[in-house]
């Protein structure tokens, strides 16, 4: 079938430049408008101090260190700044772009290119977490690398690709553990789809996983430590039907609540998948079978696998990690445009998703995780004597820390099971109330939207205080904004 004029050489580079350009402008908007909340306060902490600091941080991380050494690489040129917290993971998404145009056109055509990049533009998970100076932009990156070059590899059986596959295989391992989940999924993949169709290359394909497993060993030691670390106490909630379910909606949606735009979009592409998957088993479908059932196997394994985890040992399915394989979602959308004829019917459909996808995006652009700074600044003038700050949960802790410059106001924290406080060396951290409180001295208790995370350390502080007065200081940025309560006690002692 010959190509539409409009994707042949040179006009497929315009209409990518074109989407380029636009994904730069869109990916920029509103990057600072929320304050820095607990997570990206945390990243921040983990690239500050000497390089000795930096790998005895990951004692109390969960993380692999290549996102970090990369961020802190990129911050030391551009600075510690929100801006530049956030445009490294903007890069991020616009390398995964990149990535989806020069080798898509190799696995999809430049049809298929154009479409793919398309569709992440569509995707309001990736765009709501190029906003947050996190690693998962960076780990959707590795994923669709080795996504794209595990397709060339078993199609070409070309040793460039297997070289390719390896460099996305090792980065993922080393980027996030969902990413490196997916590296091993993508990995037994190929080697079992060599082994069935008698391709000798399955023995470099063993050899360079082999090698990708070697190169994971100096980290394996920091690896133990922090498995030992999660099975002590982690986050992520009992694995159930929701739990699951919250895997495949949230790619889609505003990712704290939904609309009918969201909704809209997510039936489209849950549509368009189950059609283009009941396509691939007939005749008329093209030689896209691969790349679909390879984006299906990498995805639904990668769960499989961390759902088996989960059950048998501490619950790690969370659907935030989800980000690092989002990419592969879009895969039967975008072959489903590669094989449809009706051209009508596919610029239609390209132009809702794309309308749907740019408007639940620019919904997260717009979400606050605050009022951090706000409440800082609301102690600090409506409470000129009071100098301690009590924090409840370290959704409060880590942020209010980062915006304390010029405040006289000192942070403390309840040690809890669960918390990443001890990467702020300057939170003062007690085991009592006692020990830092004196009968008759007066504090402030923060707790962030009656979060009962660490309730008990509430209960206990008011327990031995007297409750002078409880003020609520809403995120003014936007209209329904979070709230954080603000507790006036007197300490009485125990």
């Amino acid at each position: 079938m010959k190509q539409l004029k409009l994707f042949q050489y040179p006009y497929d580079r315009i209409i990518f430049l074109l989407i380029f350009i636009f994904a730069v402008v869109f990916y920029l908007f509103n990057i600072e408008f929320s304050d820095l909340w607990s997570d990206e306060v945390y990243t921040k902490s983990m690239i500050d101090g000497s390089l000795q600091e930096f790998f005895d941080k990951f004692r109390n991380d969960l993380h692999p260190p290549l996102y970090y050494l990369g961020l802190r690489l990129f911050t030391s040129i551009f600075g510690l700044s929100t801006l530049s917290l956030r445009l490294f993971s903007v890069i991020g998404v616009l390398s995964t772009l990149l990535l989806g145009y020069i080798v898509g056109q190799k696995v999809l055509g430049k049809q298929g290119a154009i479409y793919f990049c398309l569709m992440l533009l569509s995707l309001p998970m990736l765009a709501s977490y190029a906003h947050e100076a996190r690693m998962y932009t960076w780990a959707a990156f590795t994923v669709t690398g080795i996504f794209f070059y595990a397709c060339l590899f078993m199609k070409s059986g070309k040793n460039r690709d297997l070289a390719l596959l390896f460099v996305f295989t090792v980065a993922a391992i080393y980027t996030h553990y969902y990413s490196m989940v997916a590296a091993f999924v993508a990995n037994t993949f190929v080697f079992l789809y060599l082994l069935r169709t008698k391709n000798n290359k399955w023995r470099y394909h063993l050899l360079s996983s082999i090698v990708a497993i070697v190169l994971f060993l100096p980290w394996l030691s920091l690896f133990i430590v922090q498995v030992k670390k999660v099975q002590h106490a982690f986050w992520a909630p009992a694995v159930d039907f929701n739990t699951l379910l919250s895997c495949f909606t949230i790619p889609f949606t505003e990712q704290y609540w939904t609309t009918g735009y969201s909704v809209t979009l997510l039936i489209l592409i849950y549509s368009l998948t189950v059609f283009t998957v009941y396509r691939s088993f007939t005749k008329s479908f093209s030689g896209n079978s691969l790349a679909l059932w390879l984006a299906l196997f990498i995805f639904l394994g990668t769960l499989s696998v961390v759902t088996v985890i989960s059950l048998f040992s501490q619950p790690i399915l969370y659907s935030r990690y989800v980000a690092s394989l989002v990419t592969l979602l879009i895969v039967p959308a975008t072959i489903f445009f590669v094989t449809i004829k009706a051209r009508w019917l596919k610029g239609v459909l390209i132009g809702v998703i794309v309308l749907l996808g740019i408007k639940v995006s620019v919904s997260t652009f717009c979400f606050s995780y605050g009022p951090y700074k706000q409440t800082v600044q609301y102690i600090a003038t409506t409470y000129p004597d009071i100098h301690k700050v009590l924090h409840i949960t370290e959704i409060t802790a880590g942020p209010m820390m980062e915006y304390n410059d010029g405040y006289r106001l000192n942070h403390y924290w309840l040690k809890a099971n669960m918390s990443n406080v001890d990467a702020f060396t300057e939170i003062h951290q007690y085991n009592r109330p006692d020990e830092f409180l004196q009968p008759g001295e007066k504090c402030c208790v923060v707790q962030f939207n009656n979060l009962e995370l660490n309730k008990e350390n509430l209960d206990r502080v008011l327990s031995e205080s007297r409750l002078i007065k409880t003020d609520t200081v809403t995120d003014n940025k936007v209209k329904y904004g979070n709230r954080i309560l603000v507790y006036l006690i007197e300490y009485k002692g125990n």
